[in-house]
């Protein structure tokens, strides 16, 4: 056992290559890992007023979960509509994407241009014309004039969009009378505001569920891109092991090893023993990386991060090389081990979450280790206690799989060219 495992990894040394993987990728986790960026695609709450850029911009991408869009058509800019964009806003149950037109010239033939477009080639629920005179209008009592609603869709939330926008037209209505000037109604409004009972919003997570905070959300989303990075590098070092496997038995060392009585178990053992010591080398790299991070900014202290990545590296290198280790051939196990980074990685929801997903889908992701490992991040960030337990037993499962189909799949390709039936 002692020779082989020596044998494989001064292979090993000697490619340079390897070297590549294992120094490259956890330099790469780490950029992403000390970036400050902010993933919205995992946020829970998302931001109820988006400015847009130009007024032709689409806006149906701010729906990523079904959320009622309005587009905002504000020629005002004043303090008055701000106000009333920000309690329908709170309100929660609408997305309000506000184009702004106050340096614009808005004619009628501006707003059907407009509109048509937004009926037939974006996707929203309805369209809110502010008009430049908006609190001339309201100070007047010209409630209809004020602005336009369009109606662009048959959801049945726009219903509930008319009330909200009414009841803020009818408040604001009411304060007028007690105004004389829109600096008035507007300091009037916010005092009645401060006198309503202040809104709490409580996050319930259901079964199982864990609920982060946005610091959190953003600690998890760029430990999955790290994640994506690092598993790469773990996978083509299984490659590199297998690549010297295949060799060895194209060459015959491996059918020597078998007249020598060593058998194929503890062959394929020693490979996963150098699959081990690499894995081990490359978090050695990655702890000196991490050197440069705060561990504040990961949730999780250094030794745990280190324990995370050893685990998930331990899985892919195996799997990796018993992947490649089947095919017998270098290029198709090039291939396949590029295939595994891919498909591993975008199914297990490294680059963005699968939770609206069907649940074909979440059945494929459950049998991604990357998923495991990502929920056990999770679970670390709320502090539940049983994270190793399950990353522990989740990679002992996969390796206890890995050894034996290995072990499996090599006496069958043994017997299949010796002729064995």
């Amino acid at each position: 056992m002692k020779t082989l495992i020596k044998t494989s990894v001064k292979l090993l040394v000697r490619t340079k290559l390897i070297w590549l993987f294992i120094v490259l990728m956890p330099i790469l986790s780490t950029i992403i890992l000390k970036s400050n960026t902010e993933y919205t695609a995992y946020l829970d709450d998302v931001e109820r007023i988006v400015e847009l850029e130009d007024v032709d911009k689409k806006v149906a991408y701010n729906a990523e979960k079904g959320d009622y869009v309005v587009k905002i058509y504000d020629a005002s800019g004043s303090e008055l509509s701000e106000y009333l964009l920000d309690r329908l806003a709170n309100s929660g149950m609408f997305i309000l994407c506000r184009a702004d037109l106050s340096k614009e010239t808005v004619t009628d033939e501006f707003m059907k241009k407009h509109i048509d477009f937004d009926g037939h080639e974006d996707r929203m629920g309805s369209a809110l014309y502010i008009p430049a005179d908006f609190d001339e209008k309201i100070m007047d009592g010209k409630l209809s004039e004020a602005l336009t609603m369009y109606v662009l869709s048959d959801d049945e939330r726009t219903e509930a969009f008319e009330n909200e926008l009414t009841l803020q037209l009818s408040r604001m209505e009411a304060m007028r009378s007690y105004a004389g000037e829109t600096d008035e109604l507007l300091d009037g409004l916010k005092k009645a505001d401060d006198l309503s009972p202040e809104k709490e919003v409580v996050s319930v997570s259901a079964g199982k569920g864990r609920t982060l905070t946005a610091e959190q959300t953003n600690q998890k989303a760029q430990m999955g891109y790290a994640f994506s990075f690092l598993t790469l590098g773990f996978v083509f070092a299984g490659f590199f092991i297998a690549n010297g496997t295949i060799k060895e038995q194209k060459n015959g060392v491996f059918t020597r090893i078998n007249l020598s009585k060593t058998s194929v178990l503890t062959y394929f053992t020693s490979k996963f023993v150098s699959a081990f010591l690499v894995s081990l080398a490359m978090t050695a790299v990655v702890g000196v990386c991490s050197l440069m991070l705060d561990m504040k900014d990961l949730g999780m202290n250094r030794a745990t991060f280190l324990v995370l990545i050893f685990m998930m590296g331990l899985i892919f290198s195996s799997l990796s090389m018993f992947v490649a280790i089947m095919l017998n051939d270098v290029f198709s196990a090039s291939i396949a081990s590029f295939t595994l980074w891919c498909m591993s990685s975008l199914f297990s929801g490294l680059y963005f979450p699968l939770d609206d997903t069907s649940n074909g889908i979440k059945v494929l992701s459950s049998l991604m280790p990357q998923k495991w490992f990502l929920d056990g991040t999770e679970m670390i960030f709320v502090g539940d206690n049983n994270a190793f337990n399950m990353l522990l037993c989740i990679t002992i499962a996969y390796l206890a799989v890995i050894i034996s189909l290995g072990s499996i799949g090599l006496k069958v390709r043994r017997s299949e060219e010796w002729g064995v039936s």
